[in-house]
């Protein structure tokens, strides 16, 4: 259990645990197509450039250098590198060449990786139902961004899987997703009002005072899970999952979750960056202070691009969606945890947004 620092959210304590997708949403096999790298924008040059950075071995270079995997065109070069030489690659090699497809249109395995924070890379396989030759495989194939490990090469993994079940297994396994279940501790002289006025944001006391104020009445004090104290809408998506039956393009994205944090019916057009610039100005006001319970997070390049949108919940934990795909679910997770789902980028700032 570990004890979120004191503020007016009131004594808040939590514990990490792992969900992974149900199995309605699994296919029922999995097969990789062959590996293919996009460098759209890049000549020979900036190519070898790459290649230099990632201290590739000489077999390695000439195996990149061979025409028979390269398609060149006006607008970029086409990779087919082949399972030998992916599976070859270093992890600091994999790192460098994977963080870079991933800046890049065309790479959906890098673009959207599976990942998990690092230091609990073990809570990944607990209780898969694994082998422990596959396990070996996949950790061998982790590459880091901040402090998260990243996993893009199911196809190198699936030959060890004989099965359609073991497929879906270590596809179910490698979506899991680090949450926090998140509790307030309130005792008999806890302040009631302030708490509650925190939780409530001053839209919605009458119905988090009353439960407040009964669990107070219990000697030595009570305990209950912040998926209470949410908005409506917030609670029914907490610890769950979009409906995979949702074209892509408009299953619900972090900005749809955010903007639509205090609604009771969602609003569709939040999917839309555009119209969420426009409710942004319309709506809120830029805070430089500390935020508070509702308020909007977002990380922004320079030049007013927002990359994800979230909400501050208390002390350093937001409620979020990490994707727009179907396998990632609505969690609370830490500000630092956030951070490593996004590449490593100095420019990026943390803006926030408080609801006028």
């Amino acid at each position: 259990m570990v004890k979120a620092r004191p503020g007016p959210w009131g004594e808040v304590e939590y514990v990490r645990i792992v969900i992974e997708p149900p199995d309605e949403f699994m296919a029922s096999d999995y097969n990789a197509a062959p590996d293919t790298w996009n460098f759209p924008g890049f000549d020979d040059a900036r190519l070898e450039q790459l290649w230099q950075q990632a201290a590739l071995d000489p077999d390695q270079l000439r195996a990149l250098r061979h025409p028979r995997i390269r398609e060149a065109s006006a607008t970029g070069i086409v990779l087919r590198p082949g399972q030998t030489l992916v599976a070859g690659l270093g992890t600091e090699s994999r790192a460098i060449i994977y963080n870079t497809l991933a800046h890049l249109p065309g790479n959906s395995l890098q673009n959207d990786p599976f990942r998990f924070r690092a230091e609990m890379v073990d809570e990944w396989f607990v209780e898969s139902g694994l082998s422990q030759e596959v396990i070996a495989r996949i950790r061998q194939l982790l590459y880091r961004r901040g402090n998260a490990l990243l996993f893009s090469d199911p196809g190198l993994v699936f030959p060890l899987i004989h099965t359609a079940g073991g497929r879906v297994r270590l596809v179910k396994t490698l979506g899991r997703k680090s949450t926090l279940l998140l509790k307030v501790r309130i005792r008999p002289d806890s302040d009631i009002e302030g708490i509650a006025a925190y939780w409530s944001t001053g839209r919605r006391r009458k119905e988090v005072r009353p439960l407040l104020n009964s669990l107070s009445h219990f000697p030595g004090g009570m305990t209950i899970d912040v998926a209470h104290l949410l908005p409506r809408l917030a609670r029914s998506l907490l610890y769950t999952y979009p409906s995979p039956e949702v074209p892509y393009e408009r299953s619900p994205d972090c900005h749809w979750t955010a903007m639509n944090f205090f609604n009771d019916q969602p609003d569709d057009r939040f999917s839309d960056i555009e119209y969420l610039k426009t409710r942004l100005l319309s709506d809120y006001v830029q805070v430089n202070g500390n935020p508070t319970m509702g308020d909007l997070l977002l990380l922004c390049k320079p030049g007013d691009e927002v990359i994800h949108s979230c909400v501050y919940v208390a002390d350093d934990i937001v409620f979020t969606k990490n994707g727009q795909s179907a396998m990632v679910p609505w969690t609370l997770t830490t500000l630092q945890d956030l951070q490593a789902n996004y590449l490593d980028d100095p420019s990026l700032q943390l803006r926030i947004y408080r609801m006028k």
